[in-house]
């Protein structure tokens, strides 16, 4: 018998390094996760950089050492990230801004757990060690685009839009409200206390034409050219699996958030559930 081996997420990120005796502290400041607490740690951890209207801008994972922080950029512009972090860095902050080699990334793929609760490691290209690599195969780029799509994995552009928070997007798990003051973090107090949110993300599939699930197309509660047709929420991603069957991202208005399917403009219907990797907002 041929054992089947797991796939392996392996990809190359853009990276940044903060080098300087106030590298915790800034980073502190600028990002969700309490980095204080992490670095006691000691280990490789999830953070979200946000606009201060509290809006995605990038989720990254940060490698903390004596007076330095390696930077991944999971999701994000490393050119915003740049422009945004020079823009605050002053010499009173005593840290300085690098970009590095990119940084690469491996870890085992299901659909069972979410990515964020995953094992991963960072590889130096120069110093790969090969042992147990065989008993691992990479993803191809089909494979890993739709685990990216049912995990939720945002991606700029689609689902980091410039107006979706990180509660929307499932990723309450990366923001911490206890810390004291950040980028956002005002803005992401008060999503936290009035309990209420536009939209929050949603994985959908649905079997019909191309056109009826293209990014931007919407969904709506009926598929009747009545009055009481109404917009349940938007594509921001879409993947053709096969001939005619898609799936995909969506962000589903809050009032519709209870029900677990909806249609497109021609009536095809479409099925919707959590991705994966969300985590409930409140």
């Amino acid at each position: 018998m041929t054992e089947t081996k797991s796939l392996i997420w392996d990809e190359t990120f853009p990276s940044l390094l903060l080098k300087g005796p106030g590298t915790t502290t800034f980073l502190h400041g600028q990002t969700t996760a309490d980095v204080f607490a992490e670095k006691e740690l000691d280990r490789i951890f999830m953070s979200c950089w946000l606009s201060t209207k509290g809006s995605l801008k990038a989720v990254l994972e940060i490698r903390l050492s004596d007076d330095m922080a390696e930077i991944v950029i999971i999701c994000g512009e490393i050119n915003s990230i740049i422009d945004g972090f020079e823009s605050v860095i002053f010499p009173a902050d005593k840290v300085k801004l690098e970009v590095i080699d990119p940084i690469r990334r491996r870890q085992e793929i299901n659909n069972n757990n979410s990515w964020k609760e995953s094992n991963f490691s960072w590889i130096d290209n120069n110093n790969l060690i090969l042992d147990g690599i065989n008993n691992y195969t990479n993803a191809t780029k089909e494979e890993l685009d739709g685990w990216k799509i049912r995990q939720g994995i945002p991606s700029v552009d689609k689902e980091i839009n410039g107006e979706t928070n990180p509660y929307e997007l499932g990723l309450a798990d990366t923001i911490n409200l206890d810390k004291g003051c950040y980028l956002g973090q005002e803005a992401m107090a008060k999503f936290f206390r009035s309990k209420s949110l536009k939209y929050q993300l949603r994985y959908w599939e649905a079997y019909g034409e191309n056109d009826n699930f293209k990014i931007g197309q919407n969904f709506f509660n009926t598929n009747e050219n009545e009055g009481y047709k109404k917009n349940v929420g938007v594509v921001t991603s879409s993947i053709r699996v096969n001939d005619n069957f898609f799936n995909g991202l969506a962000l589903i208005k809050k009032n519709f958030l209870n029900h677990d399917f909806c249609f497109s403009e021609n009536g095809d219907s479409i099925t919707f559930k959590k991705p994966i990797s969300f985590t409930n907002p409140f």
